[in-house]
């Protein structure tokens, strides 16, 4: 299903740091000719017609889709160690040095497309609950819960505090996360109903990854047990207008390509020319030269679509294979078994399982088998497949707040950043509340009011 947006009220919610917007456009004088409606757009009381039930779904799919390419996956990445960044703009710069600042257009960019997501699909759950028939026993109101529970989990992964829906309390991740799971409880459960398996597992990983974060390890095995190996559910991506294309297509083609791989993950020593036997694990491929591209200083491993990619060749470089370059229409994994699985086997920590799952993992990626490892050294390789598995798809930087949190380590980078010319990296390590938000929320006080 392609990023659609419904025109009007839907559209017109411009989330944390607006209100809705009128839907009818009319005059400010009483002169009967004067009153224009605009045909294009829906009165209000429409949505709560069943025959926009598929429009408010599709809705509730598109705004996530849109935010889920860029920002969450493109700028989310960018201060993790899965990319470096090669874009000129100063700001976009210093997020991939770990500095973001609270009055710039990154900050404010994550945080509106993921509320605006959010309320969408909160929105959409609550007016389908009211006219559809059988609304327990229906697939789209299961999607649009489970919509609504992703785009909780990626304000709490994403931002260190948020508002929800204007609302005067700034949230915790914590409490953010805590919020998702009642959503995919209820998604799960309707999903069932309808008989609706894959909306059913795209919820039940969902809820998973929530449990993971918040530590509640039994929840994860429960759910995340249920889930299929071969499951999979996908974001589309469609050239049907620019704002349904995938965005990491435009950062590594042309002359001015902006997307690099980071010296965590490239294949071989970093600043090396012609990688070629080293490129030996299908998941993470990149060119075999580096080069710079528009900021013409960092140096850019172009990476190549990766496992959770819709057009994932599965091919290595080394044995003379051909990944796939990131399309316009590539769709990308939010969720699938493999991620479960992972989800799983950190809830049950240093077991045989564990270890039967990380060699099986090793092995697909053409690497040795681990025999007899301290507890550590399997949590640590769990954690290095994980990576592999989901790169560049949308998750590293929850992994990286949830290690450290819980006390697991640090692994955000730092020391030298690998573009010489930028000095050491900064301490970010997520997105801080933007000045947007305390100057357009009529319930936040401005920063340094409190």
């Amino acid at each position: 299903m392609s990023k659609l947006n419904l025109k009007g009220w839907m559209s017109r919610r411009l989330l944390g740091t607006a209100v809705v917007a009128g839907i009818v456009a009319a005059s400010a004088g009483c002169d009967e000719l004067l009153s224009v409606q605009n045909p294009n757009e829906l009165q209000e009381a429409a949505l709560d017609d069943p025959f926009f039930a598929d429009i408010l779904v599709n809705s509730a799919i598109g705004e996530f889709q849109n935010a889920f390419d860029d920002p969450i996956i493109w700028r989310g990445s960018m201060f993790t160690d899965e990319q470096i960044t090669g874009i000129n703009w100063e700001a976009t710069a210093r997020l991939s040095q770990r500095v973001i600042r609270f009055d710039e257009g990154d900050a404010s960019g994550m945080f509106g497309s993921i509320s605006r997501a959010l309320v969408m699909a909160d929105t959409a759950s609550s007016r389908l609950r009211t006219f559809l028939d059988n609304p327990q026993s229906d697939a789209r109101l299961a999607t649009t819960l489970a919509f609504a529970g992703y785009s909780y989990i990626y304000m709490a992964e994403t931002m260190c505090e948020a508002t929800i829906k204007q609302s005067a309390q700034i949230f915790t991740s914590d409490e953010i996360m805590e919020m998702a799971i009642p959503r995919f409880e209820e998604a799960i459960q309707v999903a069932q109903a309808a008989g609706n398996s894959r909306v059913e597992n795209l919820a039940r990983t969902g809820a998973a990854r929530a449990h993971l974060w918040l530590g509640n390890r039994d929840q994860v095995r429960q759910v995340a047990g249920a889930v299929p190996q071969d499951f999979v559910y996908w974001a589309n991506y469609s050239d049907n207008s620019g704002r349904e294309t995938n965005t990491l297509n435009t950062r590594v083609t042309g002359a001015n390509h902006a997307l690099g791989v980071h010296p965590n993950f490239v294949n071989g020593p970093f600043l090396a020319q012609d990688l070629v036997e080293t490129q030996t694990d299908p998941r993470i491929q990149h060119w075999t030269r580096w080069r710079t591209g528009h900021n013409a200083l960092s140096p850019l491993y172009t990476p190549y679509a990766g496992r959770r990619f819709s057009n994932y060749t599965g091919e290595a470089i080394a044995d003379g294979g051909t990944p796939a370059s990131f399309e316009r229409t590539t769709n990308i994994a939010m969720a699938d078994g493999i991620e479960a699985r992972h989800h799983y086997a950190e809830a049950d920590g240093p077991t045989a399982a564990t270890l039967a799952f990380v060699n099986e993992r090793r092995a697909y990626g053409n690497q040795p088998p681990l025999e007899n490892p301290t507890d550590a050294e399997l949590m640590e390789a769990l954690r290095e497949q994980r990576g592999r598995d989901t790169y560049l798809s949308g998750l590293r930087l929850g992994d990286l707040r949830r290690w450290k949190a819980q006390g697991v380590g640090d692994f955000f980078p730092s020391g030298e950043h690998p573009t010489s010319e930028w000095g050491l990296y900064g301490d970010a390590e997520c997105f801080p509340l933007p000045l947007s938000e305390f100057e357009g929320n009529p319930n936040l006080p401005l920063p340094g009011s409190r």
